[in-house]
């Protein structure tokens, strides 16, 4: 019968050898694998190590029954079709048979013609029930799939939002940044431009002195802007290739030294720090200034800035210690953000407020990582990790070659 599933595979149970053997022959002429077993037991340890897709069991046999072999056939696999041969019917005998999940049940004795059509109905039957199985299951991971994208655009959404808000937060910030140093420079000019009020030669200098100071405060705050928006949009230009550390710190202790000088903080630096680090030279040079400044900035008259250089797999790390107030968890929590002035507003020092913004976004655009470490009362540690340069180069690649990253 061309309605017949091809090739199904059907397992067929009974007693008797005559009727079993004669009912594989009849499957097999109809493009149907069956096999035969006298017993319920031996059916039973057949489906346990082979798929199959209709069972087709009599219903009185010595040991398991029919009723006990399909119950456990289906706990075997619940979408398998099953059929039971009996050869007294009753309507007692089909409930029980309905109930354990069977699909049907024939009356012997019974012709080819009449067993055919019930196993061709019986296999459409498992075909639906596996087509609505892998629909499920389709319709399971299609929800599942939903619920990760929904948790992803949530949190874009909050990302979204919290990054829109530190763009209005830093918007805010940067206008009063740029006003207070302008209105400074407008302020002064108009009263050395003006006939109105007296003025010595002491008095003009004196002004003449905040109109530079407020300009230069200006035009690093606008520098430093700039700087943060070529980072932000992926347009700063690394060259990145070795840099010894040790030239680099003799170099920013030399910028620096005036400022500790000035405040009476003591500069303590390793006597030997020969790291080799992957890097853009100016840009490194650059974080060190920044944070070097910070720690003498914000810290005791009498105080002191050390440095401690170290060596991790594949990174090297330099890190700057200050004997400052140090920071509590809230300011560290917004320690790296668009004007916190290192937490320190109150404290009255001169800054764009940017540094450590832009400190974070280069030591990230150079592959490295940065971290502060501070309790009040205590000073601070703020450490940044680069590659090595013997680690990040390529094997192939020169000593001292360079790669632009934009």
């Amino acid at each position: 019968m061309s309605e017949l599933v091809p090739r199904s595979r059907i397992v067929v149970v009974d007693d008797q050898a005559a009727h079993l053997k004669a009912l594989c022959d009849i499957l097999g002429q109809h493009h149907l694998d069956a096999a035969g077993f006298p017993t319920g037991e031996t059916a039973l340890a057949h489906l346990r190590g082979h798929a199959c897709d209709l069972l087709l069991t009599d219903m009185n046999m010595p040991g398991m029954d029919g009723l006990a072999l399909i119950e456990a056939a289906r706990t075997l696999d619940p979408a398998i079709a099953c059929i039971i041969m009996t050869g007294a019917g009753t309507v007692d005998t089909a409930v029980k048979a309905m109930k354990i999940g069977a699909f049907d049940y024939i009356i012997k004795p019974f012709k080819a013609s009449t067993l055919l059509p019930v196993l061709t109905r019986a296999l459409e039957s498992r075909r639906l029930r596996l087509h609505n199985l892998q629909l499920e299951a389709a319709l399971r991971e299609r929800v599942d799939e939903l619920g990760r994208l929904n948790q992803v655009l949530d949190a874009a959404r909050r990302e979204a939002e919290r990054t829109n808000e530190e763009k209005s937060a830093f918007l805010s910030n940067m206008s009063h940044e740029l006003r207070t140093p302008l209105n400074s420079i407008l302020g002064f000019a108009q009263i050395l431009a003006s006939d109105r009020f007296p003025k010595g030669e002491g008095e003009r200098q004196r002004f003449s002195q905040n109109i530079v100071s407020s300009g230069k405060h200006l035009l690093s705050l606008v520098n430093e802007i700039l700087d943060l928006s070529k980072i932000e949009a992926g347009k700063v230009s690394l060259v990145l290739g070795p840099v010894m550390l040790d030239e680099v710190l003799r170099e920013v202790v030399a910028i620096v030294a005036p400022l500790a000088e000035r405040r009476l903080v003591a500069l303590m630096t390793p006597a030997d720090c020969r790291l080799e680090l992957c890097a853009d030279r100016m840009r490194l040079k650059q974080i060190l200034v920044n944070l070097f400044s910070n720690a003498i900035k914000y810290n005791h008259v009498h105080g002191s800035v050390t440095v401690h250089c170290a060596v991790g797999p594949g990174y090297g790390s330099v890190a700057v210690s200050d004997s400052g107030v140090g920071l509590d968890p809230a300011q560290l929590e917004t320690i790296f953000l668009p004007f916190g002035r290192a937490g320190r507003d109150e404290e009255g020092e001169e800054g764009t407020g940017l540094g450590l913004t832009i400190t974070k976004r280069l030591v990230e655009a150079m592959r490295g990582r940065i971290s502060v470490e501070s309790k009040p009362g205590e000073g601070s540690t703020f450490r940044v990790e680069l590659p090595l340069y013997s680690a990040a180069a390529a094997p192939s690649g020169a000593r001292g070659a360079t790669q632009h990253v934009g």
